[in-house]
């Protein structure tokens, strides 16, 4: 029969602090590092898929989109390229699989604009990966510049033509 190693608590906090290392070297090591490395959260444009909109020739309502079911949270990427954020990148839990997927979807299909402060590991590892938002006031600056055109993109389902795509089907 195999023995377990026991452990000495004792010891184990021992080796923590070993090499010289205090409790104030280590807070001293933690405070010099860049406020980006230190970040616990991000300023980041966040909204909801629409519930419905037409699609097609025939106008016929769908709800959500392929990848997203309605009112999926998204978390969207600052504009990637110069389409006038009529595309965007963004973040969000797929409809079926329910994992977080990365993909481009136009800004019609995104409601309920807001900012906020996100904490999320996931969220924040992507987005500093993917040259993402970050918890700069510049970054929220422009988030707020941005929320004062932004709902004016959303597709707004206009009721007659809702009417006529009924009637007609």
């Amino acid at each position: 029969m195999l023995e377990r190693p026991t452990y000495n608590v004792i010891d184990w906090i021992k080796n923590i602090f070993s090499k010289g290392k205090t409790v104030a070297n280590i807070k001293t090591e933690i405070d010099n590092q860049p406020l980006e490395d230190q970040s616990k959260f991000i300023w980041c444009l966040v909204g909801n898929i629409v519930d419905e909109h037409p699609t097609g020739i025939d106008k016929e309502i769908k709800r959500g989109t392929k990848h997203f079911s309605p009112n999926t949270k998204v978390y969207c990427f600052p504009p990637k390229w110069g389409d006038g954020y009529e595309k965007i990148k963004v973040i969000g839990r797929h409809r079926k699989t329910r994992k977080n997927v990365c993909i481009v979807i136009p800004a019609k299909l995104i409601t309920n604009w807001r900012l906020q402060k996100v904490y999320r590991p996931y969220i924040l590892n992507v987005m500093k990966t993917q040259y993402g938002w970050t918890n700069k006031d510049n970054d929220k600056e422009t988030i707020l510049e941005m929320l004062k055109w932004l709902p004016s993109r959303t597709i707004k389902l206009v009721w007659p033509v809702f009417i006529a795509v009924i009637l007609k089907g």
